[in-house]
């Protein structure tokens, strides 16, 4: 049994071990963060989906999930 981490930010559920989908206030999706350490530190990757292509992309890397998910929510 694989037991998820608890999510970093509101707003966020958790889809693996370290990646969560992060939803607005509507319930709409709008992308997932994925973490990982890095020697500096944990980082969160910001990712959205691009429906041509079928495939997400990246739309940053920040140090806190919370900023992770605000760019998601409030990039359109």
């Amino acid at each position: 049994m694989i037991t998820l981490a608890p999510p970093p930010a509101p707003g966020l559920i958790a889809v693996g071990a370290d990646r969560w989908r992060v939803v607005d206030r509507d319930g709409i999706v709008r992308g997932l963060i994925e973490s990982g350490a890095t020697p500096a530190g944990m980082r969160f990757r910001a990712l959205r989906f691009h429906v041509a292509s079928r495939t997400f992309r990246p739309v940053g890397e920040f140090w806190s999930a919370a900023e992770a998910a605000d760019t998601l929510r409030l990039s359109r």
